[in-house]
């Protein structure tokens, strides 16, 4: 390829881009149409519009037609084809489809006519596989200057996205449609894969899979027969197990057996594997195998497009199956309903034997004359009559609808007085209207047209309308109205009594209907007697309507035609008579029994207390009455809202309920009673006919203590009666020793609370524990709710700990941030506290008890202390600095003056020396006490004879001895005492006992110092014939600043720490000191008891120190820095006097320019520097090149422990406490031991 200059790039060719660019740049040369500089003017023109569209175009120029096109088009051949396209020719460049484009673009140049193509599948190679696209495009004549069709220029664009979604949305239509219209299961799939078949173009191939019940999925229909089955391909269950797609790849070198060829004649590459949504989340009931076109990537739209229909295909099966369930669920009600039917018709034809057998032999012994009976049985036998007479009733009431409901019940039709019968039949009840406080009006026309009627049925008709009206009627009048209106009999019952609300009127006559709530007599009742009105009317001929407003009453309205032209004509029989009543007497008792009797009084017992009987019906109420009268005082309610009402006036001590009853029923009472605080724990048992588990466990579940059955005997009800009783007596002894416990729980001294459960729910808590934790609710809220800010305090976590381990934690002095108010933010407290584990009767942990004391004050308190502490031992360091830094040039000025010899000044020498070395004693014994008190002294335990440890004591207080002119008396074996002890410590008690000695005893008298062994101890005897001690100063003596001898003339000095240190250090040995003394005037002894050493071990005698003298080893290059520039020489001189060479700097920058030129072999560095302390100094000078040997000593006036542990960890060989001996310095830079 040629290359020209970019700048160069004619005006025909400069547009947007980068064609223009790689036109210019292409070697024209070798293709039709030569260099750029030979082409026509035209064809120039052609190209600047065609570089400057913002539409795909490409221009064929030439025989060959050369392919030339714009930036737009690289979209249509892909970077497969660009840009190698450009240059080539135009069959070349669009062999697949030239086909197809050939014969228009031959025509263009034939005839020079343009050509246009709408909508033109092409399957075009831009990639690895034929495409399938859908353009509109056109191709015009470009003619040359001489007038000819040099050239085609072709205009298109690209509709392969609209004519793809037109034709999915097609498909997803049709889906839809026509899937919706099938109410079977296997319709539904037919359809589903019948429609998906007539898109062949985007679905290949469908294979439908349904789960089994238990098994693996079974394929159901496909849209080819004879293909191979996916499940042999691919995992189709865990598709359906986990409902999410998958996609499956196929073999396109050996497709499978029976696969359909793609588009274009290409094999099927993949396929996507989609499950089909159930109606639960995450659920699936199938799978569907959809074929992905050759011909199409599966982009988002083309894969929403396969997921669209799976969701179709889904909602369809869904549906299908939903319209087989219910048809299926009407097929079994509808059996279920003719099966219960049937068993009702059974049961009550089962019934009506051992009815009769009961009815019979009772009415023949209440009826007998020749043998009456006792008035008590009469009593009993009337309550079972009346009861069986009941029941027969709702038998017949069943069979008879059991017979209307199955098509069976047979009319005898017959023209009967009417007015006669129905106005008999309503005035039955006139004697139980009347006796309840109500009125009865019965208005009944005689009749001047003929009315057929089944007597038997127009009578349950009647009484049932009657019953009804009475039930729900507690004051005013119930009203029948019969007459003829409009060519029909109307029949009016109207009451007013409850009425019924609006919404339940439609479902009034429905069976086993019953208004929810309604005031009534009673709630017993089988909720067929209107629905079998209802049916009875339909026989007839006639309809039942209702009006009601609900409080003022209701109108129940019974219209049938006249004559019989309206009735079967087999069931017609003129002259039929009407036949007797039978079923008036069993209305008529059952409704009296609803009227509330006054219960005859009965006397108080003193067995057990009250009992109250809830029961709607009147005869249960007796029986329970009578049954258990000898040990209660029984009273009875009718209702749930007597109930109320007698409880109110006095709390019984049980109750015993019946659940089905008026206006408030016994889950009502139950739950009323359970809501009050002074009735929730009366004893509550209740009666029910419903048995079975679940009707027992519900009960107990709303809070009754027992549930009876009926039927029940008379024993089981007493026994049971009798526990519920016991256990209450139980509950009150249980309650007395809980509100006890409660008032020892409240009255504690201390703050105590109870948590239970894992999320630690406040249970209780004591006065005092509210008012250390302050104004916040508590009980029923967790420690996270109660407390919010001790999150991140470690106290939840200790909790968890103590409920999952069970073992107690006792925490000290805790501190916590925690709001004492709800307006206050969180301030610091300290606690002690104690959680105890609370273990259930198995032995688990259930809850955490928590004892807790504030000790804020006293943490606060320790707090100061300490930090008051501190203060201290940063004062006393302060304090031996500067005591010890003055000190330092004295000691060692003295030092010098004795190493020079000469006998100037002899006395005055002495003087200041004794005075120098009492106050270095003065202020080491300072910082000894406030080490011992702190425990801060660590014993260097060597094994030690007694006699050496005397030596070194002697050695100290010599000078004061021998000042003060005392005899000295020894008696110390030299070996066989033997201790473990600090050498030096050891010497240092000793010398504190003589010192105190010499002090306390006038000039020239006598000490002494005797040692011993008694036992497994060595014991050491300091005495002195000086004042004594008095016998209640004896204890006092050993605290600290305390001089209690002092009758001579003067105090003699001292801070008064001598003795306390010499007890301290004889503690940390596990020795003692001891004072003895007559009293004033005759002298004291101080005893000394050590555990005498009985082991192996190395034995180290102290030897005394000699006085400085010149070393007689080659001398040292020292380096001295102090900024105590008196301090600073002196050691200089005293170092040159022993034969070293000193050079003595005041500052650390001096001394590191200082070691940098001269490399010493020792510095000496004072620690309190200004600017740069002595650690920091000796860090940078072990820095700098060359001082790889450079032996460091500390030399400070700091000397505790911790400030000798800082020396050593900065580095340094020695921590020397100022003022420093020189005899031990020299002997410490020559590497001899120090004792």
């Amino acid at each position: 390829m040629s290359t020209r200059s970019p700048e160069a790039i004619p005006l025909f060719l400069s547009a947007p881009g980068e064609l223009g660019a790689r036109i210019w740049a292409h070697d024209w040369e070798r293709t039709p149409l030569g260099p750029i500089a030979g082409w026509p003017h035209s064809l120039k023109t052609v190209i600047n519009l065609m570089l400057n569209s913002p539409q795909p175009m490409w221009i064929g120029w030439g025989e060959q037609v050369t392919f030339l096109y714009n930036d737009a088009y690289i979209d249509v051949l892909s970077m497969a084809k660009h840009p190698w396209a450009l240059g080539r020719p135009a069959a070349e460049v669009w062999a697949e489809i030239w086909d197809i484009c050939g014969p228009l673009s031959d025509r263009v140049f034939a005839q020079g006519e343009a050509t246009m193509a709408d909508n033109v599948r092409l399957f075009m190679r831009r990639g690895d596989y034929l495409e399938e696209t859908f353009y509109a495009f056109s191709y015009s004549p470009v003619r040359d200057e001489s007038g000819r069709v040099a050239g085609l220029f072709c205009a298109n664009l690209d509709v392969t996205s609209r004519y793809l979604t037109a034709r999915r949305m097609h498909t997803l239509s049709d889906l839809n449609t026509r899937t919706l219209q099938e109410k079977t299961l296997h319709g539904a799939c037919a359809i589903a894969l019948t429609t998906i078949a007539d898109n062949p173009d985007d679905v290949p191939f469908a294979q439908l899979y349904l789960a089994g019940d238990a098994g693996p999925s079974q394929l159901l229909h496909a849209t080819h027969a004879g293909i191979a089955d996916a499940r042999a391909l691919f995992d189709i269950d865990a598709v359906s197990a986990d409902a999410v797609p998958r996609l499956m790849a196929l073999d396109v070198h050996a497709p499978p057996a029976g696969m359909p060829v793609g588009l274009a004649q290409q094999p099927l590459r993949e396929a996507l594997v989609l499950p089909l949504a159930g109606s639960e989340p995450g659920q699936s009931i199938g799978v569907l195998v959809l074929g992905v076109s050759s011909a199409r990537k599966l982009d988002a739209d083309y894969r929403s497009f396969l997921e669209l229909i799976a969701t179709q295909a889904g909602n369809a099966i869904r549906q299908a199956r939903a319209a087989e369930d219910e048809r299926l669920r009407a097929d079994m009600l509808a059996e279920l309903d003719r099966a219960k039917t049937q068993f009702f018709s059974n049961v009550s034809h089962e019934f009506r034997t051992p009815l009769t057998l009961l009815l019979g032999p009772a009415s023949d012994a209440l009826e007998d004359d020749a043998a009456p009976l006792p008035p008590v049985q009469r009593e009993r036998l009337l309550l079972m009559q009346r009861n069986a007479q009941r029941l027969q009733k709702l038998v017949n009431t069943l069979l008879e609808f059991s017979r209307v409901q199955a098509g069976r019940a047979h009319a005898s039709f017959a023209a009967v007085d009417l007015a006669a019968l129905t106005g008999d039949l309503a005035s039955s009840f006139r004697s139980a209207i009347e006796g309840a406080g109500m009125r009865l009006a019965v208005e009944c026309e005689p009749l001047t047209m003929k009315v057929y009627v089944d007597p038997a049925m127009w009578e349950k008709i009647v009484l049932n309308l009657m019953s009804n009206a009475f039930k729900f009627t507690f004051d005013g009048e119930i009203r029948v109205r019969q007459r003829i209106v409009n060519g029909q009999l109307r029949l009016e019952v109207a009451d007013t009594g409850a009425g019924i609300p609006q919404e339940q009127l439609p479902h009034l006559f429905e069976r086993f209907h019953r208004v929810e709530g309604a005031r009534s007599r009673t709630h017993e009742g089988s909720g067929i007697g209107l629905a079998l009105v209802h049916d009875l009317v339909a026989l007839h001929g006639g309809r039942i309507d209702v009006d009601s407003v609900p409080g003022q009453g209701s109108v129940f309205t019974v219209a049938i035609p006249l004559g019989c032209a309206h009735l079967p004509a087999a069931q017609v029989d003129v002259a039929a008579p009407a036949p007797a009543s039978t079923a008036v007497e069993a209305y008529v008792k059952e409704a009296e029994g609803w009227v509330q009797q006054q219960a005859a009084p009965v006397a108080a017992s003193a067995a057990h207390g009250r009992l109250l009987v809830v029961d709607d019906n009147a005869d249960m109420r007796d029986y329970l009455q009578r049954l258990l009268q000898s040990q209660w005082r029984v009273e009875v309610c009718n209702n749930g809202v007597e109930a109320l009402a007698a409880i109110e006036r006095e709390a019984p001590d049980l109750i015993l309920s019946d659940v089905m009853m008026p206006q408030l029923d016994g889950f009502g009472l139950l739950a009323a009673l359970r809501a009050h605080p002074g009735t929730r724990d009366i004893p509550f048992m209740l009666l029910s006919a419903r048995a079975g588990e679940d009707a027992r466990l519900e009960g107990l579940q709303a809070g009754a203590d027992d549930y009876l059955v009926k039927p029940f005997s008379a024993r089981e009800l007493a026994a049971r009666i009798e526990v519920l009783h016991l256990r209450q007596r139980m509950r009150v002894v249980e309650g007395v020793a809980a509100r006890r416990l409660q008032s020892v729980f409240g009255q504690a001294p201390v703050a105590i609370s109870i948590m239970s459960g894992p999320r630690h729910v406040f249970e209780q808590a004591n006065d005092y524990y509210q008012r250390l934790v302050g104004p916040r609710p508590l009980l029923g809220l967790t420690i996270r709710e109660a407390f919010p800010e001790l999150e991140s305090q470690g106290i939840y976590e200790l909790l968890d700990g103590v409920l999952a381990t069970g073992q107690p934690y006792v925490g000290r002095s805790v501190q916590l941030r925690m709001r004492r108010a709800p307006d206050q933010e969180p301030t610091e407290c300290w606690f002690d506290f104690v959680y105890q584990p609370l273990m259930d009767d198995g032995g688990q942990p259930y809850g955490v008890a928590v004892v807790a004391f504030e000790v804020t004050e006293l943490a606060t308190a320790k707090r100061a202390a300490e930090a008051a502490n501190r203060a201290k031992d940063e004062f006393l360091a302060m304090l031996g600095h500067e005591l010890r830094n003055p000190l330092a040039p004295i000691v060692t000025a003295l030092q010098l003056m004795r190493m020079r010899g000469g006998d100037y000044a002899v006395k005055e020498r002495a003087v200041i020396e004794r005075q120098t070395n009492h106050l270095v004693a003065l202020v080491d014994d300072l910082l000894d006490v406030s080490r011992v008190a702190e425990g801060k002294i660590q014993l260097n335990r060597q094994v030690l004879e007694m006699a050496d440890a005397v030596a070194r004591a002697i050695e100290t207080a010599s000078p004061l001895i021998e000042q003060k002119r005392h005899v000295l008396t020894l008696d110390v074996p030299s070996s066989g005492l033997t201790v473990l002890a600090d050498p030096v410590r050891c010497a240092q008690v000793l010398a504190n006992l003589l010192t105190n000695a010499a002090k306390y005893t006038e000039p020239g008298g006598r000490l002494s110092i005797a040692a011993r062994r008694e036992g497994g101890q060595v014991v050491v005897d300091v005495r002195d014939n000086g004042i004594g001690i008095a016998p209640e100063m004896l204890g006092p003596v050993f605290e600290r600043f305390t001089q209690a001898r002092q009758a001579l003339s003067r105090s003699q000095g001292g801070l008064g720490l001598g003795l306390a240190i010499a007890r301290s250090m004889m503690a940390l040995h596990g020795g003692t000191v001891e004072a003895h003394s007559a009293g004033l005037g005759c002298g004291s002894t101080f005893t000394v008891r050590m555990p005498l050493w009985q082991g192996q071990g190395e034995y180290r005698p102290g030897t005394p120190q000699p006085a400085p003298s010149a070393t007689t080893e080659g001398g040292l290059s020292i380096l001295v820095v102090d900024d105590n520039e008196d301090a600073a020489r002196a050691l200089g001189e005293g170092l040159e006097l022993l034969g070293h060479t000193v050079t003595v700097v005041f500052s650390a920058p001096a001394a590191l320019a200082t070691a940098l030129q001269l490399r010493p072999q020792v510095g000496l560095l004072d620690i309190g520097l200004p600017g740069m302390d002595g650690y920091e100094l000796a860090m940078r000078l072990r820095e700098q090149s060359g001082a790889e040997g450079l032996r460091l000593f500390a030399v400070t006036g700091y000397g505790q422990e911790a400030d000798r542990r800082q020396a050593r960890e900065a580095g340094f060989e020695q921590h020397l406490t100022k003022p420093v001996s020189l005899n031990q310095l020299d002997a410490l830079l020559q590497g001899r031991s120090v004792a």
